[in-house]
């Protein structure tokens, strides 16, 4: 009976610092770069056009990333040259997906 006492103590006392741990850790950050509105379908980036090749364009976001893409994204016609800012358009649930669309921001 002594050990069936001490055991269920031992356990108890590891059950309690369990939920004492579970409830102090915090909750990961969902922290991704993509910006997106909860109204919107799509997640945006923005990024500066550094160089242009042909119908190729290679941008840089602020955070370092890069990005390159064809005039085939464009949509809406606008010009874009180098150093202008333009807004790109991903699928906001699958951003692996690909590039939906290009503007000038």
């Amino acid at each position: 009976m002594y050990k069936k006492a001490i055991i269920l103590v031992t356990l108890s006392s590891i059950l309690l610092v369990l939920v004492l741990v579970r409830t102090h850790t915090a909750a990961p950050v969902n922290n991704t770069n993509p910006k997106s509105t909860g109204s919107s379908e799509y997640a945006t980036v923005e990024y500066k056009i550094t160089n242009i090749n042909g119908n190729q364009y290679y941008g840089k976001g602020d955070d370092g990333t890069e990005i390159r893409f064809s005039d085939k994204n464009i949509l809406s016609g606008d010009k874009i040259q180098v150093h202008d800012e333009v807004i790109c358009y991903f699928e906001k649930d699958n951003l692996g997906k690909g590039l939906v669309k290009v503007e000038k921001k």
